[in-house]
This record gives C-alpha cells, sequence and structure tokens, in this order.
C-alpha cells in the first residue's frame, strides 16, 4: 500500500473487463476511533492483509456501488467482526450477514472522519460517494473515473478503440451512463446530490478507475457534473 496522506492509504490493483485491464484502487483510512476503514476492496492477499493489519483493527469494509462486490466477501470472511456497508443491490449478488445499506436516512456512522451522500434514483449504481476531512479528499467508485490515454495493443486495444471510448470511457470522465437520462430516475435529486457533493472542500478525488486526480480537482469536478444541474 502507498500512504497518501494523514492516516490515508490506497492500494493498486486491476481486473479484466472483457480482455481490458481495468485500473483498481481499494481506499484505506485510519478512523479517529482507531479502526481501520475499507473502501472499495480489492483482491485480498497475505501480504496485503498484514499491512493492513499493522494499521489497526478493521471495523468497516465499504463497496458503495452495485458493480464492485467481487472481493467483498472475501474481505468480510477474513474480518468478520468488521461491519460492511454497502450499495443497496448488492446483498442481491453476495450473501452478507453483517451489512448496512448506504442510503439516505442512514445515519453516518463516522461523524468524526467523513461526510457522504448517495446517488438518489440511480439504481444501476445506488453509489455513496465520502468527503474525508482530514485530507480534504473526495472518495468516489464510479461517479469520477480517470482512464489511460495510451490505447493498449491486441484484442483489448479494439475493445478500447471501438467500444469503451466511443461511448465515453475515456481520460477525465464522468461514469458514461449517468449521461444517459434513463438511467436517472430522479433528476432533481441527482442534481440535489451534485450540488451537495460540490460544497464539499475537496482539494483532491481519489477515484477507483484510473489515476487520483490531485490538480485543480475541484473545478474539474464541477466542469464534469455542471450539466446535470442545468
Amino acid at each position: 500500500m502507498q500512504q497518501i496522506g494523514t492516516d490515508l492509504w490506497v492500494h493498486e490493483d486491476a481486473m479484466s473487463l472483457v480482455g481490458v485491464r481495468l485500473g483498481l484502487r481499494m481506499t484505506v483510512v485510519k478512523l479517529a476511533d482507531g479502526g481501520v476503514w475499507i473502501h472499495s476492496p480489492t483482491a485480498l492477499s497475505s501480504q496485503l492483509k498484514a499491512e493492513v493489519d499493522a494499521i489497526g483493527p478493521v471495523t468497516a469494509i465499504v463497496a458503495a456501488s452495485n458493480n464492485h462486490s467481487l472481493w467483498l466477501q472475501d474481505w468480510c470472511e477474513a474480518y468478520p467482526e468488521a461491519e460492511a456497508y454497502v450499495s443497496a443491490g448488492i446483498p442481491r449478488s453476495v450473501p452478507l450477514s453483517n451489512y448496512h445499506i448506504l442510503q439516505p436516512g442512514l445515519d453516518n456512522p463516522w461523524p468524526e472522519d467523513f461526510t457522504w451522500a448517495t446517488m438518489p434514483g440511480v439504481p444501476v449504481f445506488n453509489e455513496t460517494v465520502f468527503f474525508h476531512d482530514k485530507t480534504q479528499s473526495l472518495i468516489v467508485t464510479d461517479l469520477i473515473q480517470n482512464h489511460p490515454e495510451t490505447t493498449p495493443s491486441g484484442f483489448a486495444g479494439i475493445m478500447s478503440k471501438y467500444v469503451f471510448q466511443p461511448i465515453g470511457f475515456k481520460g477525465i470522465c464522468v461514469a458514461p451512463p449517468l449521461k444517459w437520462g434513463i438511467i436517472r430516475k430522479d433528476k432533481s435529486g441527482f442534481a440535489d446530490f451534485i450540488r451537495t457533493v460540490s460544497g464539499w472542500d475537496f482539494t483532491r478525488i481519489i477515484v477507483t478507475h484510473g489515476d487520483i486526480i490531485e490538480e485543480n480537482a475541484k473545478s474539474v469536478f464541477t466542469n464534469l457534473c455542471q450539466r446535470f444541474t442545468r
């Protein structure tokens, strides 16, 4: 893992999506109460577990978007005392016994560490995003992505050039499906969600896919998302 701020670490990983390498990032935070918060868990190994355990006891495992549960059960089994906080669609695909649904109305479990908000009316994602006050970091899963500008070779390059890039998975972008009006069932509520996140005082965006956005993060977010508030 790499430490990128006070009580803040990331772990870089990847997976294959129809032959295309998709970068993944797990975010790890040491909470004010001494517990460890895991966001978007990557593949669990003995070395990674040892690094996490060196920080403190894992108390929260967060899978905040419906499409990010591949290794969730492994982490929950490795840390049975931890509580899972998941997006609304995940319990339908992952057998969990000790979990909470991230949704409006749920009391903030970490008020000393995070402000958070959940997308309303976007059942494809049901994503919740987090603002880590101590490091002024916005932590997202799919909402904002930062894909490499270079095109890989072989079949992966064909898929990237003719499938993924044309529909919007290119560079710094909003998750392309969000641009389709039919995906956002509550457009007014989603606009309010974007305004809420825009009001947070973040200086970086820790994305799950692609490079962390360190420069002009607030402007990047505003420029990408202003279409949703018009």
